[in-house]
């Protein structure tokens, strides 16, 4: 088990102890985590990962299991990016497909967490926009019943399309550990 606490404190150029008074954690914990006696609660962790300001996962980590971490990681997301497109065949599958991914891998995984999240808040908003989309196009372009079909098609190619260019988009920023989807409000 490599312990990744005593190298972000020296990092910050904090001992133990005052690593302990800014915390609020007991110097004994400290001492334990470092030398990989006890792993600390989640509290302790959190309370540690804040005070140090790094994501939590990266107190302690198992040397081994490292890349692999950042390799699931990044398949998962973008198992969960390219299941967007399945909006093509099966309607909703662009929020379907991406919440089954994101729910079966979320758990204790901070980056599939927070970017899975926005990946999903900005498939649930394009889907809440479509409809006001529809209603503009039909206006504007079709007028009467006549138009109804034309409107359909050109919304929903258009919609296709956007998606397939924020989907490709994505998954480059996913390669390149860039924020992915920073203009996206949060729902979830």
């Amino acid at each position: 088990m490599k312990n990744s606490l005593k190298g972000h404190r020296t990092l910050k150029n904090l001992t133990q102890e005052e690593l302990s008074k800014s915390s609020g954690i007991s110097i004994r914990t400290i001492q334990r985590i470092e030398k990989g006696l006890s792993t600390g609660s989640s509290h302790t962790l959190k309370t540690l990962a804040r005070t140090l300001s790094i994501e939590r996962i990266n107190i302690i980590q198992d040397e081994s299991d490292n890349k692999l971490l950042v390799k699931n990681n990044l398949s998962t997301l973008k198992l969960m990016n390219f299941s967007i497109l399945t909006m093509l065949v099966i309607p909703f599958g662009n929020i379907i497909f991406p919440a089954i991914v994101y729910f079966k891998n979320n758990k204790g995984d901070e980056k599939v967490k927070t970017i899975g999240k926005k990946i999903l808040n900005f498939q649930i908003l394009s889907m809440l926009l479509l409809p006001i989309v529809l209603v503009l196009l039909f206006l504007f372009i079709g007028k009467g019943y006549a138009g109804l079909p034309l409107t359909f098609v050109l919304s929903y190619l258009t919609y296709a399309l956007a998606n397939i260019i924020i989907t490709i988009h994505t998954s480059i920023q996913i390669n390149e550990k860039k924020e992915v989807l920073g203009f996206v409000p949060k729902i979830l």
